[in-house]
């Protein structure tokens, strides 16, 4: 008897170790957290610049206003690189999820409910009405609209108390069966005959980050993380070299921001939950963004034509020289990095702190490539007003 009460309370020991050990996640806590949220607030309200003018452009935006249009919801949303394939069912979740999102922001800024309600129907429309993500480039369409939709979800959920635990659930539901598994795959498909590969990776690993902070499923996060470290052809080494070239470098200077903007968004969320990925590889996430920055400034930099993604052949590589491809078309994705390595960690990016000067405040992305980063940064993410 005495050895079968021990066992128990050794057992019962262990369950409290288990539940002890479990991650709590702070929340709101994806691209931002509680004090992020009064901070642009405190901003806005005291006329404080740049916050102030980022703000009246930010909210003048079409996906700001109350005026805004859904554009959904579709049951299939097809992402498709044939041109025989319909691709606006994409277009709409594009453009909806950052509406929700913009929508979400006004809301907090102004305390006006009416954002809210806004934001919250397109929440509860998509999630009543999308059945399936698909398409070759499906891996895109859940990855990057996503990360979009579940930043407005995880400020509602905290904030605004319109949402009922039904349609929550819901939502949750919809993200795990519909949105995760086309942007966590990694296992060649029909469909996806490429996936998880350079930017469709770094995509990925920020949604399944975002996912799983959301869900408060700690597996699905900590497989997000590893992916940024492990994964084949969407690991942070093999993404950006110690020069801090970007396996896209020769591509075009688009595409190579929006690999950098996918991990800084990762970096971000992870951060708020008190993990520090962006000092991972001696800050080469930081390297990266001032090789970039350095030459879409005008400067030359080190180019080495034996770093390219897996499988370049896709988009016309290797490529033996950098891309002059939309050099000097800045995508807004300065302010998150900036704001972490210099305002908190008291680092130098002295190109990144060129161009952010040469565009503050920034603002949207590209039309066609609206769901792509996080954007409206300076409003977002300035901490400093240097």
């Amino acid at each position: 008897m005495k050895k079968i009460i021990i066992n128990i309370l050794l057992l019962s020991l262990l369950i409290i170790e288990k539940i002890e050990t479990q991650k709590k996640f702070v929340h709101p806590g994806l691209l931002h957290t509680a004090t992020d949220l009064q901070r642009m607030k405190s901003m806005v309200t005291a006329k404080r610049e740049p916050w102030y003018s980022a703000f009246q452009l930010f909210a003048v935006d079409n996906h700001s206003l109350l005026t805004y249009s859904i554009q959904g919801p579709d049951a299939i949303v097809t992402r498709d690189k044939s041109s025989s394939k319909t691709n606006i069912g994409n277009s709409h979740l594009a453009h909806d999820s950052i509406a929700a999102l913009q929508l979400t922001l006004m809301y907090s800024i102004t305390n006006n409910d009416s954002y809210a309600r806004l934001a919250n129907k397109i929440l509860e429309e998509w999630t009543n009405t999308l059945i399936i993500i698909n398409g070759s480039d499906a891996q895109l369409a859940a990855a990057l609209s996503g990360t979009q939709l579940i930043n407005a979800a995880e400020i509602l959920r905290y904030t605004y108390s319109g949402w009922s635990s039904i349609n929550m659930s819901k939502f949750e539901n919809m993200i795990v069966n519909i949105f995760y598994p086309p942007a966590s795959q990694t296992i060649p498909s029909s469909d996806q005959k490429y996936p998880f590969e350079a930017n469709w990776g770094t995509a990925g690993e920020k949604a399944i980050i975002a996912f799983g902070i959301f869900l408060n499923n700690e597996t699905m996060y900590d497989y997000g993380k590893s992916l940024i470290n492990n994964s084949s052809c969407a690991n942070l080494t093999g993404t950006i070299n110690s020069e801090g070239q970007s396996s896209e470098s020769g591509r075009d200077q688009a595409h190579t921001q929006l690999g950098l903007g996918n991990l800084g968004e990762a970096f971000q969320m992870c951060w708020n939950q008190e993990d520090d990925l962006f000092s991972l590889v001696d800050n080469r996430l930081l390297i990266g963004y001032e090789y970039t920055a350095q030459y879409n400034l005008g400067y030359s930099v080190n180019y080495n034509e034996s770093f390219y993604r897996c499988d370049a052949f896709l988009v016309n590589g290797p490529w033996p020289t950098i891309s002059n491809l939309t050099r000097g078309q800045w995508r807004p994705i300065w302010e998150l990095p900036y704001a972490h390595y210099v305002s908190i960690k008291g680092l130098s990016m002295p190109y990144t702190l060129q161009q952010i000067k040469l565009n503050t405040p920034d603002r949207t992305n590209p039309p066609t490539s609206i769901a792509d980063n996080a954007a409206w940064e300076t409003l977002r993410f300035r901490l400093d007003s240097f």
